[in-house]
């Protein structure tokens, strides 16, 4: 099968595809054992202008430290804030984003700069689905979502 095909094949696979759970994240053990998982960090209450402003000076200030944390792509304001995957640890990957993971990792920080409240939506997948197409559906939520932050497609795109 050459890549156009398996590219189609993937997408009829993903589009056909639902999540095995889907909840609002409360406690980070709860992500223990799970496998493969799309993510959706979302501001809740808060002003979005104000909240890409603060990101992008964070983003500024942290490129000029030697070793500073490392920062997603500013996109446009927006309630959802970002939306992430992991085939691993998507424990970690939330950590992470929660600014408790190593600073070289491109991630939100939000201990470090963001005052306000934000929700975390996790939809949970078979372990069996393909990481080629949980990019799919990831890259298509974040398509319909528009997160303020983060890049499209995955790391090796």
């Amino acid at each position: 099968m050459n890549y156009i095909d398996s590219l189609i094949s993937n997408c009829e696979i993903a589009r056909k595809t639902i999540p095995i759970s889907e909840f609002e994240l409360q406690d980070l053990e709860v992500l223990d054992g799970i496998g493969k998982a799309i993510y959706i960090v979302e501001e809740i209450k808060g002003d979005v202008k104000k909240t890409f402003t603060d990101f992008s000076k964070f983003k500024e200030s942290e490129k000029k430290i030697v070793k500073g944390r490392k920062c997603p792509k500013l996109n446009k304001p927006s309630k959802i804030m970002y939306v992430g995957s992991s085939v691993t640890n998507i424990r970690k990957r939330i950590e992470q984003h929660k600014g408790l993971g190593y600073p070289g990792t491109y991630a939100l920080h939000l201990g470090y700069w963001f005052k306000g409240s934000y929700k975390i939506t996790i939809k949970e997948y078979k372990a069996s689905l393909s990481k080629e197409v949980l990019q799919i559906i990831e890259d298509s939520l974040s398509y319909d979502l528009s997160p303020a932050f983060g890049k499209k497609g995955g790391n090796n795109k």
